[in-house]
């Protein structure tokens, strides 16, 4: 199993070092791009959530985005610093209510979801083709050279 790890602040202009991360680990991992939206759709609309709802445009907090990937799919988790909220009713509303609910994007979109710490933390899984190499070099590297942090373990 492969593990990377993205950590930005809470700032909207930090979605494209989210879409740099889903592109390094689609060219990583030879994930064909006709994936790019059914992966980079549900991430950033959960980094979003996070960012405007999670830690209120605080820039001094932060975001966690975790991935977990096996051979037959991908696992996602995005952490906030903020109190959480009550998820279950977010999540069984009725899903064609799709234009104004992310959460109902992200259902949609994936196979699994999970909420985790009060509704801090949302997992999902993606049922995705992936090929891992047995032998991998850990890394760490940043996006840009910016404060943020890719760590990648295998």
């Amino acid at each position: 199993m492969f593990y990377s790890e993205l950590q930005i602040a809470s700032d909207i202009n930090k979605l494209i070092d989210v879409e740099h991360f889903i592109i390094n680990l689609m060219d990583d991992f030879c994930i064909n791009n006709d994936y790019l939206g059914i992966i980079t759709t549900p991430l950033v609309e959960a980094v979003n959530n996070a960012i405007v709802h999670g830690n209120k445009n605080d820039k001094s907090k932060k975001v966690t985005i975790t991935c977990q990937l096996s051979n037959k799919n991908i696992t996602f988790s995005v952490t906030d610093e903020g109190a959480g909220f009550d998820y279950e009713k977010y999540i069984s509303e009725n899903l064609e209510n799709t234009s104004t609910n992310g959460l109902s994007i992200i259902k949609l979109l994936t196979n699994e979801i999970e909420f985790f710490d009060n509704g801090s933390t949302i997992s999902y899984t993606l049922n995705i083709p992936i090929q891992i190499q047995k032998e991998r070099d850990s890394t760490i590297s940043t996006i840009n050279k910016s404060k943020e942090e890719i760590k990648t373990v295998i």
